[in-house]
């Protein structure tokens, strides 16, 4: 099997499919991407109905980012897990 090359972007999806619920501060520092990029991978995905960011409604708590049931249904479809 060939190795495998991955990408913050990669680990962007990851981080997300493994907690199910991450805070976008925590995917910040984790990968240490600007906000700009963040927003860029965000919104990208966003678009293709892969993720969903989350804004609660306690101002306290952190905006967060959650795979959308599209994604899930994809991973599936191609035996991702």
């Amino acid at each position: 099997m060939e190795p495998r090359i991955e990408t913050k972007v990669d680990e962007f999806l990851m981080m997300i499919r493994e907690k199910k619920k991450v805070p976008i501060e925590d995917i910040k520092f984790r990968l240490n991407v600007s906000d700009e990029l963040l927003e860029k991978w965000i919104l990208m995905f966003e678009e293709k109905g892969l993720i969903k960011r989350i804004y609660p409604a306690n101002p306290l708590d952190v905006p967060y980012i959650v795979l959308t049931e599209r994604h899930v249904e994809e991973e599936e479809e191609y035996g991702e897990e």
